[in-house]
């Protein structure tokens, strides 16, 4: 069932007014510049540092083993190098 054009601007409307009411915020530029101050703060207090690294850890742990398991794939290229 496809959405008709009413329906579509009356959840735009209600989605305006719902970002209107959590962050005062009357188009989306101010929102996104709300949100960005919002998390800039929690970087600066330190609230997402311990996410980053466990993040980054897992990315090059998996990296890592992906390169371990195709190594068969690079490794005699590396040689003949």
């Amino acid at each position: 069932m496809a959405l008709t054009d009413s329906d579509k601007r009356e959840i735009e409307v209600m989605i305006r007014k719902e970002i209107k009411t959590f962050l005062d915020s009357n188009t989306m530029k101010q929102f996104e510049d709300k949100i960005i101050d919002k998390i800039s703060n929690d970087i600066k207090r330190g609230k997402l540092e311990g996410d980053v690294k466990d993040i980054t850890i897992r990315v090059f742990r998996e990296f890592y083993n992906f390169m371990w398991m195709q190594r068969g794939y690079w490794e005699p290229r590396l040689k003949n190098a």
